[in-house]
């Protein structure tokens, strides 16, 4: 507070002084660490620097930091020979600055773990292979040596070497490890990530064994110098210190970060242990168990599918190596600083809201892209989904019906048309038009999928058809069948004979979930669980297992099964033209995609791959929010869908689909020694116990998938699990006999048509 601040707060009187400091307290409690910025931003934030890394290399296998420098094992490819070449880097991050080390690995050899040792040298564990191969060049017996290598830090000499494989791996012929550590005592940790670690003095004798009784997620050193593992218990992620002394594990480290998914610790600088998760980047200190969270990834522009290694430098910056994918398939290491630095140096953006029960990649990618480069809004997002799905559920539907409701929602996970017809979703049209956007130029069956009342509520970029696919010499050359019509083809079938892996919750899904809204109308609130199709749906489910044994011993493959129809139907989606051919492949005949059954006979169903969203009606800032949602409309997003390989998902703008039946179409040739070019697969697809190459597509190939896309104007795989739990809780009488299908079918209707009135 400034002086004159305080000069004025003397002058009055106790009553006003009351009142200013009630509205400083609680403006400060609104900002976190405090308002450094004076806009609702916490006091500080970290700033992201790109930095392009200064080595060649292709792929990084393994890494080690000591201080400001890290070392890399990098393996690049040479065009001209036909092989991959390993490097040693030394690597320091203050200067940027990459220099390649003298040390050579042998031919076939690979580095599955690197770490600073105590004395100084960089500890190696190098796996040589070895190949015995017969007169025709095949391998006949192969043999792998698992050595520890001590590495000078200064010109990658070896300084030392010792064959540990019977060390690790015993009697066994094979050594792995996943994990590898030093101690601050120089001891060795190795652990093949199951349930036990090697212990290996620094004279490379074995200290002992340790079984850790669970599989070990990930293990590093503290700054401290003590090895801790983590593993997944009842309540997710535990932090275990390794206590050598005593030989086993000891207890949790309270208050360490848990949860589920993909998690990683460091060695600290500044606490006992840096943690990278999906979420986010954190301090640990073992010793209380609390927890400092610096920043989450998406709000430093970066996409935590993509991160590798995490670390800390010695002036407090943050660090960070990516393996950055693209749609095409290409990918390219970056190096990142983070920089703690004042909220108030660091320009002000209109933040939009983007709130999903969880995000995919390819709408982090766009995210990331949009932060990036737009200087007027910026995009935050809110997981709901994250930690009890249930809950972050039931907290979205509270936001989206108050002031708290996301600027944008995703719409996987969530049953769309009980939203859209609530009113919660803007009109996108009106956005299309005034943006120059024609409606004509894409696909207008998948448009209509998002449509109520002939208005379009949400966008998908790229999607699949979701479908069940039946021998056309058995249902005929149909698209689409109804609830009856199927039941009928079933009626009498024993149930192992009509879907592979099914069972009772398969059934539901295939009969009723996927096509809820020939059960509900969410428009007139209108209920119809009760009547014929429902009652036969379970009786049908009854002749099914509650739940499939995967363990069960298959004599036969799923392709095996259908061409001699020992099973009749395949639930699936085609996402490309390849998929399609592949899938004639599996049944070895013309098949028919007779999708899900509904009164309509349009079963066949859009379902988004790359994410779909809806631009809340509730929303302040709905002209940065299509900004960021046209994106994904736009051609040059559109046409980056286009895979050599087919891709996963169809685009949907029409231009840009077209371009991607024209590269399936396109036919591939290699050249001999003479010069004659002969015709060869695209690629090679499989499916249970079938493969097959696929060549280029036919015109044939390309109408077929032309024909199932425009079959399909209704949205699928986004069930409200509420209903479904009212379904599986309430038919559990009949399956075991206590009640009728018809008693549960009556009572099923009464709690959904009570959730229906309740949700409207």
């Amino acid at each position: 507070m400034n002086e004159f601040m305080l000069k004025f707060i003397r002058l009055k009187n106790i009553i006003f002084i009351s009142v200013m400091l009630f509205i400083l307290s609680a403006a400060l409690s609104g900002c976190g660490k405090g308002d450094g910025a004076g806009d609702g931003r916490p006091e500080y934030v970290y700033v992201p620097e790109y930095v392009e890394m200064d080595m060649e290399c292709d792929y990084i296998s393994c890494l080690a930091s000591s201080g400001d420098d890290v070392f890399l094992s990098v393996s690049k490819w040479d065009e001209e020979t036909g092989f991959t070449t390993n490097y040693l880097y030394r690597y320091n991050m203050n200067e940027n600055k990459a220099t390649r080390l003298s040390l050579e690995l042998p031919e076939n050899s690979d580095v599955s773990g690197m770490a600073p040792g105590a004395d100084g040298s960089l500890i190696m564990i190098v796996n040589n292979n070895t190949f015995e191969m017969d007169e025709e060049g095949n391998v006949k017996d192969s043999k792998s040596i698992m050595e520890i290598w001590k590495v000078s830090m200064e010109d990658g000499s070896l300084l030392g070497s010792e064959d540990i494989t019977e060390l690790v791996a015993g009697k066994s012929d094979y050594a792995y490890v996943q994990h590898f550590c030093v101690d601050g005592q120089g001891n060795l940790y190795l652990s093949d990530g199951d349930n036990c670690i090697h212990i290996i003095d620094k004279e490379y004798k074995k200290v002992c064994d340790i079984d850790t009784g669970d599989w070990i997620n990930n293990m590093a050193v503290s700054k401290e110098g003590d090895v801790y593992i983590t593993s997944y218990g009842s309540e997710g992620l535990q932090l275990k210190k390794v206590d050598l002394a005593g030989k086993k594990i000891g207890d949790s480290v309270a208050g360490a970060p848990s949860g589920y998914g993909t998690q990683s610790y460091y060695t600290g600088v500044s606490s006992s242990l840096l943690h990278s998760s999906a979420g986010g980047v954190s301090r640990v200190d073992t010793a209380s168990g609390t927890v400092e969270t610096l920043f989450d990834w998406l709000d430093v522009d970066i996409n935590s599918d993509y991160v590798n290694y995490v670390g800390e430098l010695s002036d407090g910056r943050i660090w960070a190596i990516t393996r950055n994918y693209e749609i095409s398939g290409s990918a390219t290491n970056e190096l990142v600083f983070f920089t703690r630095k004042p909220s108030s140096e660091v320009p002000a953006k209109e933040e939009i809201l983007y709130g999903t029960m969880w995000i995919g990649s390819d709408v982090k990618r766009n995210i990331i892209n949009f932060n990036k480069t737009n200087q007027t809004y910026r995009i935050k997002v809110k997981e709901y989904g994250n930690d009890d799905y249930q809950a972050g559920l039931t907290q979205l539907n509270a936001d989206m019906t108050t002031g708290n409701c996301p600027d944008i929602i995703g719409l996987d996970g969530l049953d769309y048309n009980q939203y859209a017809n609530k009113g919660i979703f803007e009109d996108l049209y009106p956005y299309m038009e005034k943006h120059g956007m024609d409606r004509q130029d894409f696909l207008e069956n998948v448009l209509e999928a998002y449509e109520v009342d002939g208005k379009l509520y949400g966008i998908v970029p790229c999607f699949q058809i979701s479908t069940c696919m039946a021998k056309t010499s058995l249902v005929g050359e149909r698209s689409g069948w109804t609830l009856t019509e199927m039941l009928d083809f079933v009626e009498g079938r024993e149930a192992e004979n009509i879907f592979d892996y099914g069972s009772r919750s398969s059934i539901f899904y295939y009969c009723i979930y996927n096509n809820i809204d020939e059960f509900i109308n969410w428009e007139t609130g209108e209920c119809s669980f009760d009547g014929e199709g429902f009652i036969r749906t379970l009786e049908f489910a009854a002749q099914f297992p509650e739940e499939y044994d995967y363990n069960s011993v298959q004599e036969e493959g799923t392709s095996s099964k259908l061409r001699s129809e020992k099973i009749l139907l395949m639930q699936g989606s085609i996402s490309s033209v390849q998929q399609l051919q592949m899938m004639r492949g599996v049944f070895g005949e013309e098949i028919s995609f007779v999708g899900y059954p509904n009164s309509e006979r349009q079963g066949n169903l859009v379902q988004p791959t790359g994410g779909s969203m809806a631009l809340s009606a509730k929303s302040k800032h709905k002209e940065g929010a299509w900004e960021f949602m046209q994106s994904f409309l736009s051609e040059e997003y559109q046409d980056s869908l286009i895979s050599e390989h087919g891709g996963w998902g169809f685009p949907v703008r029409k231009e840009s689909l077209e371009k991607q039946f024209e590269q399936d179409m396109k036919e591939e040739y290699y050249e001999d020694e003479d010069g004659n070019k002969t015709r060869q697969p695209k690629t090679t697809w499989g499916w249970d116990d079938f493969e097959m190459e696929i060549y280029a597509a036919t015109p044939e190939e390309i109408e077929a998938v032309r024909e199932l896309i425009a079959s399909a104007n209704k949205t699928g795989g986004n069930v409200d699990e509420q209903l479904t739990n009212i379904i599986t809780e309430e038919a559990e009488p009949f399956f075991k006999g206590q009640k009728t299908a018809a008693d549960v079918a009556q009572i099923i209707q009464n709690r959904i048509q009570i959730y229906v009135n309740e949700n409207r």
